[in-house]
């Protein structure tokens, strides 16, 4: 069993990597959102993960744990409960361990692990 470990999306190192969090996420955001005013995450949690297509079975995971968290509002969770909803959301089962090396290599989305 892995202890249990919380990932997020590190506002901070977009920052500090010189890259717009804002304009990664806009991307995301459905059609009718892109015409709203807000904050971002917020209309994604409330309505663009509502869509079916927001996470899907040929989307690479990382995309997807991405999407994932910004569903979750961002809200650290953890990599048992990530690998599971992965494993839901694209029809085939995540490993946790697999799921952890790739979390722990991103350097694109800013996915990191929550210091204790």
């Amino acid at each position: 069993m892995i202890e249990e470990t919380l990932y997020f999306i590190d506002l901070d190192w977009y920052q500090q990597s010189g890259r717009s969090f804002n304009a990664l996420v806009q991307s995301r955001l459905c059609p009718s959102c892109r015409q709203k005013e807000g904050d971002a995450i917020t209309l994604i949690r409330d309505c663009c993960s509502k869509s079916e297509d927001f996470i899907t079975p040929n989307m690479p995971i990382l995309e997807a744990a991405f999407r994932l968290l910004l569903s979750n509002g961002n809200q650290p969770m953890d990599l048992e409960q990530m690998a599971e909803e992965l494993g839901e959301k694209r029809g085939r089962r995540i490993y946790p361990d697999a799921l952890r090396r790739m979390l722990e290599n991103d350097n694109y989305y800013g996915l990191r692990r929550v210091n204790p």
